[in-house]
């Protein structure tokens, strides 16, 4: 008997089918992938299956027993690693795993022992950060292992796991595979979202593939490969999945020479970026990337070293003086940084322009829905409307609308920090194609990005950074050997 079984599963939102008769099974021990283009009705799933949302129609059984779930408190046999970590940002590791089921004595909190018994716990699974920093002091894959380590804290009988790998480094995500093997073989079922594929076939016995809300086919991962699945999630093949437009590479469009910010801990670098040209940044988890487009783009303050932006001296104090003067950036953390979630998509794309459509303290609507809608179409953002939450968007249209908001601002250039993570395979293309667009037009990118293989075909050359410095330039034809070994080659780094 399957430990969870979904039978005619449907979701309903104004406007939307969401979940449209969905049925699957999962087996105890087993793990089961779930792959799907954004919005393919992934996350309506889990959120139903964790009890924040109730079904429209069909329902699910655990162990045979048919679940009514009211709230999340009553789905305690499931726990979910999200996407987004769900974690207090100014309390510790241990309060945050002990949250809800702190240990107590006479109405006092035992800190020693919820220390002790973090410790212990975290060497059961090789999990090695320090759990009396606050989580907001940790790194973002620290984090990402403090969530997977709270979710496991309470011993569900099925986990969740949504988009696991995407802040993870190379190393935390061995430990993170071979934990989920520990667990398999303990018993524990195990749903595994991602959008990266050759995970999900390397890790799971069986995929399960949604199109539009419904199954589109549950197939034994042995049979098949990455073309095969996108198939199946497309209902066609991606002729190009990597699409690179011929640009006119000009002068250098930016510049940077022995730039340095001790704050950041970032050490004495120096790079440039032509219009027309895509220029990738390689590195590990903890390289410096994005502290060092951060530090230019926030104008954080250097110690030493100057920029130049269209052969002229760069200097900003602010997110707002260095768009104002040309410079626009795409955060990794698109809901905490890059978006107002609680807004609606009118609003997000209009927000950094509305200075340009107000006159005497009145905003002229009409030429702001009309600029609204033309991102919508030229960055073709689904949703149902412009008055549609950014927060219930898919995550790729999420990151699309984080784009589309500067397409008003004449910007020279664009940094993109990590801007095709948690995205699926059609949206990745859409935003490769952005950026080739942008290139084409003259403007400069920096492009960030964990994933080697989007790198070595959208970038026209690639600084990789080690250490918190820039440590090696490589231009095409690009060697994989020799990107890999500058990222992860001991010893301080050099240009």
């Amino acid at each position: 008997m399957p430990i969870l079984e979904t039978f005619h599963l449907s979701k309903k939102f104004p406007g939307a089918l969401a979940l449209d008769d969905f049925s699957f099974s999962i087996e105890k021990g087993e793990v089961h992938g779930l792959v799907g283009e954004n919005g393919a009705g992934k996350s309506t799933l889990v959120k139903i299956l964790s009890g924040v949302y109730r079904p429209t129609s069909g329902g699910f059984r655990v162990e045979g027993r048919t679940m009514n779930l009211r709230s999340p408190r009553d789905a305690r046999f499931v726990g979910v690693v999200h996407q987004d970590r769900e974690l207090i940002a100014h309390f510790n590791g241990y309060e945050n795993l002990f949250l809800g089921m702190e240990r107590t004595a006479l109405g006092f909190l035992e800190k020693k022992r919820m220390k002790r018994e973090t410790l212990a716990f975290m060497e059961r699974y090789r999990m090695n950060f320090d759990p009396e920093l606050p989580a907001e002091k940790l790194s973002g894959g620290q984090q990402q292992m403090l969530a997977i380590l709270k979710v496991l804290f309470r011993s569900p009988e099925i986990v969740i796991f949504d988009e696991p790998t995407a802040p993870l480094s190379v190393q935390e995500c061995d430990i993170l595979f071979s934990l989920i093997d520990d667990l398999r073989g303990k018993g524990v079922a195990i749903l595994y979202i991602s959008h990266h594929l050759s995970e999900v076939l390397r890790l799971a016995e069986r995929i399960t593939v949604m199109r539009n809300g419904r199954k589109a086919a549950t197939e034994e991962s042995a049979k098949l490969d990455e073309p095969a699945l996108i198939r199946l999630m497309l209902s066609r093949d991606v002729v190009n999945q990597y699409p690179k437009k011929a640009a006119t590479v000009g002068d250098a469009l930016f510049k940077m020479e022995k730039y340095s910010v001790p704050d950041l801990k970032i050490e004495p670098s120096d790079f440039y970026i032509r219009s027309g040209e895509i220029v990738g940044f390689a590195g590990l988890v903890g390289a410096g990337r994005t502290e060092l487009a951060k530090a230019v783009f926030t104008g954080a303050r250097h110690k030493s070293g100057t920029l130049m932006l269209d052969g002229r001296p760069f200097s900003s104090h602010s997110p707002r003086e260095s768009i104002d003067k040309g410079v626009v950036m795409i955060p990794e953390n698109r809901r905490d940084e890059g978006l107002i979630v609680d807004m609606n998509v009118g609003e997000n794309l209009s927000l950094p322009q509305l200075k340009d459509w107000t006159a005497l303290g009145f905003v002229n609507a009409a030429r702001v829905r009309k600029a609204a809608r033309e991102t919508v179409s030229r960055y073709s953002i689904r949703s149902w409307g412009l008055p549609q939450l950014v927060k219930t968007l898919s995550g790729g249209n999420q990151q699309k609308v984080s784009i589309g908001k500067w397409s008003c601002a004449r910007a020279r250039l664009w940094i993109f920090d990590e801007p095709t993570q948690g995205v699926d395979v059609d949206a990745k293309t859409e935003i490769y194609s952005i950026m080739g667009e942008l290139a084409e037009q003259g403007a400069g990118v920096w492009f960030i990005s964990s994933e080697i293989r989007e790198l070595l075909s959208v970038a026209d050359r690639i600084y990789v950074m080690r250490g918190r410095r820039i440590a090696a330039e490589c231009t095409r034809p690009f060697d994989n050997e020799k990107l890999l070994s500058a990222m992860i080659a001991a010893g301080p780094a050099g240009p």
